[in-house]
């Protein structure tokens, strides 16, 4: 079994602060796109453009910075600026937890 994203017999349950603190975190990465562009960005392993994020997510230049915006603005990425573009990366890689368990449930059917 993927212990990545179950419990075991006996853990307690998560404390209410951490709770708190995550739950903003998980709610603005919930979106597909969003997802996706996590998922692109953990596989390519460098920081990519918006040009590079828009073709790999194969959506439009407003709807992709936007959802860059709120990802930047819960700090799940950092921007930085190379020359005339400005490159993505995650910052917050315990996010990438989150597609661990998507793709280990990939498939599975209720």
């Amino acid at each position: 079994m993927d212990t990545i994203c179950s419990i075991e017999p006996g853990d307690s349950l998560i404390d209410m602060e951490t709770l708190e603190r995550v739950a903003p975190v998980i709610r603005n990465v919930a979106h597909p796109l969003r997802l996706r562009i996590l998922d692109y960005l953990d596989r390519e392993g460098e920081p990519r453009s918006v040009s590079e994020i828009m073709a790999a997510a194969d959506a439009d230049q407003p709807i992709v910075s936007q959802q860059l915006r709120i990802l930047k603005d819960q700090g799940v990425l950092m921007a930085r600026r190379d020359r005339n573009f400005v490159r993505y990366e995650i910052a917050e890689r315990s996010v990438l937890l989150l597609l661990a368990c998507i793709r280990s449930h990939q498939g599975a059917r209720k």
